[in-house]
């Protein structure tokens, strides 16, 4: 589109078109906010300018991208820290019967701020994932979080409140046996939650113990135990686990029969398998594994990335943002 500019006595330049048009330069309207948003959240923004223009047939540089991305990705994130200063324990009186709710860690590579000339240190940070969905629901809502323990256990709350959390809700929280996972299921869910050991997490203790405790059929032993624990035997994979210990002094990393052993005795309240498997309730945290996966990792994990700390909060708020099918209020 060709454009007249006039000159002004008071203003070096008029330009009628854009003011009848009702557009501005290097201007963008929310809806091509919503496109670049969309692209920069799911790509890196190298790939997101490309995709534009694949879908859209026009160039926008990569900077445009992340800016506005970023942009939205802050209103992301102070919508849903609103969120979270509200009670969660306001529960109604009937709610799901059965609620699962998980949490686990994942590493962030971050990066200082600062001039960007040479190679600047990186830091792995640990964010916090926490989901929860009612049994035979296929709606999962998720929180994530740099913040605290405490903080962490606060959107676990409203998470699993969301997911359908009821005063005569039983709660079966799991997790791969971290502590601050388990007490934060006690302080935050108290007498309704049972807290659950991951099976597989169990399981690749065990694994690595079947090298020393029947190194010529590993695979076998090691289903044995898995069978005893799913019946609740669990003195018995511990009485197997005994004959083989390393003798003291042993080096820890050469020591998986001690490992195992001592995983399993510390955690004696949280290996109640035939429960969950009698109620149809998973033992197993593939929710909370597949979130870091297709909500986290997808795009704060990309190879060779590295985010500044507020960035990637950001990002990690507006990817749970669209994760809890909360895009379109977001933008209406």
């Amino acid at each position: 589109m060709r454009e007249r500019v006039w000159r002004h006595s008071t203003r070096s330049y008029v330009r009628p078109l854009p003011q009848r048009l009702g557009v501005r330069p290097r201007g963008r309207s929310r809806r091509l906010e919503r496109v670049l948003t969309d692209f920069g959240c799911e790509h890196a923004f190298s790939r997101a300018a490309q995709s534009v223009q694949e879908h859209y047939g026009f160039e926008i540089g990569a900077s445009a991208v992340r800016v506005t991305t970023l942009k939205h990705s802050l209103r992301a994130l102070q919508k849903l820290q609103a969120h979270y200063e509200q009670p969660f324990r306001v529960l109604p009186t009937r709610g799901e019967q059965h609620v699962i709710a998980q949490a686990d860690g994942t590493m962030i590579c971050t990066v200082a701020p600062g001039p960007r000339k040479g190679k600047r240190p990186r830091d792995w940070r640990e964010m916090r994932l926490v989901a929860a969905q009612a049994k035979d629901r296929t709606t999962i809502v998720y929180g994530a979080t740099f913040g605290s323990v405490q903080e962490t256990g606060r959107r676990w709350g409203h998470c699993t409140r969301e997911a359908g959390w009821g005063l005569n809700s039983q709660i079966q929280a799991m997790g791969d046996g971290a502590e601050w996972i388990r007490l934060q299921s006690q302080e935050v869910f108290g007498t309704q939650a049972t807290f659950l050991c991951d099976f597989f997490h169990v399981s690749e203790y065990l694994g690595a113990a079947a090298q020393t405790c029947r190194p010529t059929q590993p695979n076998g032993w090691r289903r044995i135990q898995q069978k005893r624990l799913r019946r609740g035997a669990v003195q018995k994979v511990l009485e197997a686990l005994e004959e083989h210990l390393e003798p003291v002094g042993t080096p820890e990393e050469e020591a998986p029969v001690r490992n195992g052993h001592r995983y399993l005795a510390n955690r004696m309240d949280c290996l109640d398998y035939p429960r969950a498997l009698k109620l149809g309730l998973p033992i197993g945290s593939g929710m909370i594994e597949s979130g870091h996966r297709h909500v986290l990792q997808a795009r704060l994990k990309k190879a060779g990335a590295a985010w500044l700390h507020d960035h990637a909060d950001q990002i990690a708020h507006l990817r749970v943002l669209r994760a809890n099918h909360q895009w379109e209020s977001f933008w209406n």
